[in-house]
């Protein structure tokens, strides 16, 4: 096959991989160039975040009821544009900016139980799609997915406003755009993160003040310090350290909220619950975002201009997928990590495989 009828035939993609149930690799290669079905679109991506979750995959620790169907392609943070609708699609047309939740149903996701967007050209149902607004770039649609999460998390804890002083734990993507949504409804807001470069992208998204993390009674002395306030009337956990978790009830004022997001893997072991009683708090937790909620994120992206791009701290390639999902797992060192398609000469795809 010549060069010219392989670029027309073919497309190159991320394939993340288990052969024989060994370790997973990681491959950049050419594969047939998709087509849509019934129902379906085929979509050109333009930017695709890296989540924990991503990260958690390619290091073989998935949660074991997750149905992976290796090999798949990679990514379910994305925007892209529209280049053909198949059948029985309305509402969607070729050169529409799009974004798409993940849930295929049954437990069965997009770019991470199944083929994802991380390819030239990638098929989804159109009816997980979603028209971007005017006014919203690709790059800032990329950003949606987290937004409707923590969204779905403030909706879910009721609110806040100028009124209410809020405490981050954890300035991962989560954490900052929780940041960035607080500070949009007037509250004042702490970040608290060991990293001091994230610290600094808290106060870039609108964080009052950013401390490092530390033992809750000595956070909440700093809080009432600098504030002048008796505590956090709402505080939401996106790290899932366990000494967060500790910390997130030891900040709280009387009668606060606290929202757990982070998700995690160490159990706290003194975790002082008689604080929830004492101070009449009120525990939830909120994990993910229904597809009901991306339409008021977009909304509300468009409405207050809101851009979480400035979370983004590097933007790579598909063929440096290897270099990209290294530089997501250094958290302490970057901010958001996304791929794009690589263009150029570069693009040729080798097919060779890389493990993680």
């Amino acid at each position: 096959m010549n060069a010219e009828v392989e670029s027309r035939t073919t497309v190159n993609a991320v394939i993340v991989d288990r052969p024989r149930g060994g370790d997973v690799e990681i491959r950049y290669e050419r594969i047939p160039t998709p087509r849509p079905g019934e129902g379906e679109v085929l979509v050109e991506p333009c930017f695709i975040g890296v989540c924990g979750s991503d990260l958690e995959l390619v290091a073989g620790h998935s949660d074991d009821d997750f149905p992976i169907e290796y090999p798949h392609i990679l990514g379910h943070e994305w925007s892209g544009i529209v280049v053909e609708a198949g059948a029985g699609v309305p509402g969607l047309s070729p050169g529409q900016l799009v974004v798409g939740h993940g849930s295929l149903g049954g437990n069965r996701w997009f770019g991470v139980t199944h083929d994802g967007a991380m390819a030239d050209r990638f098929v989804v149902p159109a009816a997980m799609c979603f028209p971007v607004p005017e006014g919203i770039t690709a790059q800032q649609a990329a950003m949606i997915e987290p937004l409707a999460c923590v969204l779905h998390g403030l909706q879910h804890v009721g609110g806040a406003d100028a009124s209410h002083t809020a405490v981050v734990f954890g300035c991962g993507t989560l954490g900052l755009a929780m940041v960035a949504l607080l500070a949009s409804t007037g509250a004042t807001v702490v970040a608290v993160d060991p990293s001091e470069q994230r610290r600094g992208l808290a106060e870039r998204l609108g964080a009052e003040v950013a401390f490092d993390a530390g033992h809750g009674a000595a956070l909440l002395e700093r809080i009432q310090e600098r504030l002048g306030v008796p505590g956090a009337d709402l505080v939401v956990e996106a790290s899932g350290a366990a000494a967060a978790q500790v910390a997130a009830l030891e900040v709280t004022a009387l009668g606060a909220r606290v929202l757990l997001m982070g998700l995690a893997s160490a159990v706290a072991e003194r975790a002082p619950l008689r604080l929830i009683q004492a101070r009449l708090l009120h525990v939830t937790t909120s994990v993910g975002a229904p597809a009901e909620v991306w339409p008021a994120a977009l909304r509300l992206m468009r409405r207050t201009g809101l851009d979480l791009t400035a979370a983004v701290s590097d933007v790579f390639g598909f063929a440096q997928c290897r270099e990209a999902l290294t530089a997501a797992a250094r958290p302490g060192t970057t901010g958001k990590v996304m791929l794009r398609p690589t263009v150029g000469a570069e693009a040729t795809g080798d097919a060779t495989a890389s493990s993680f």
